[in-house]
């Protein structure tokens, strides 16, 4: 915004010309050392040790420095991926979908099933936000996620398409039973991890439906029965949330609780 303003210097009328420069709210602000503190932080607290978190670090930051945060796409996270693959064991995987403070409870408490948040990756970067800029070896924080394909959400997409590949035997998925429709098709769970949900690696699908009233069938979730590859078998077994808080209370064995 350019102002211009008349100053009388004696006899002489004097022009100045103030330039005022506006920032735009959404530039991004810097804040490499903090985001890599709290990577490392969140990194050796898996816990991991510190040279392999700093072989993570760099691995990751490779995905996303230098480059226009509105065109980082899921293979900028291959060699990550490559590098970090998931070695939970078969019958032990835990998907989820509206249910995450009380999904990451039970797991967190029983130990018995593992999320995507169970994982390194997914225990690091839970919560965080982060892009880069063309030419900038900084990493930022904020306004990352304004566009897409962003570092955040292709990130999410690669490391749940890879979590629901490294599935194997039974896998389980946790559904919010209180929703008109549990199940959503377009969600992370139906859109990304139930295509890669393939037989014989996968053998059954048990959803633990919490909600009010007893009893469900697969066939009542929507779409879930069909877009279940033909030879993936499913369970859906309703729980009350009180009885999955007590079993996180209890810590109880994955088996006996539902």
């Amino acid at each position: 915004m350019v102002s211009i303003k008349a100053v009388a210097i004696g006899c002489t009328v004097a022009v100045v010309v103030v330039v005022v420069i506006v920032v735009p709210s959404v530039l991004l602000t810097a804040q490499k050392p903090e985001f890599v503190e709290t990577f490392m932080e969140k990194c050796l607290e898996f816990p991991e040790e510190k040279q392999i978190c700093e072989s993570k670090w760099a691995a990751f930051e490779q995905a996303y420095v230098g480059k226009n945060h509105c065109n980082v796409s899921e293979g900028n996270y291959n060699q990550l991926f490559s590098e970090t693959p998931y070695d939970h064991p078969c019958n032990k995987t835990m998907f989820w979908s509206k249910a995450h403070d009380l999904v990451h409870e039970f797991t967190e408490k029983t130990r018995c099933l593992f999320t995507l948040e169970d994982t390194l990756l997914g225990h690091v970067l839970n919560g965080l936000s982060w892009c880069g800029k063309t030419g900038s070896s900084d990493t930022f924080t904020e306004h990352c996620e304004d566009c897409k394909p962003n570092p955040v959400s292709s990130f999410w997409k690669i490391a749940s398409t890879r979590f629901a590949q490294h599935a194997c035997g039974e896998a389980s998925v946790m559904l919010d039973g209180e929703r008109k429709e549990p199940y959503d098709a377009n969600s992370f769970f139906g859109g990304v991890e139930v295509p890669q949900l393939k037989p014989p690696k996968v053998t059954n699908l048990t959803v633990v439906l919490v909600a009010k009233e007893s009893g469900c069938t697969c066939e009542s979730l929507g779409s879930l029965r069909k877009d279940l590859h033909q030879g993936i078998g499913c369970t859906c077994k309703a729980v009350a949330r009180s009885h999955v808080e007590q079993c996180i209370e209890e810590k109880t064995p994955c088996g006996a609780c539902w």
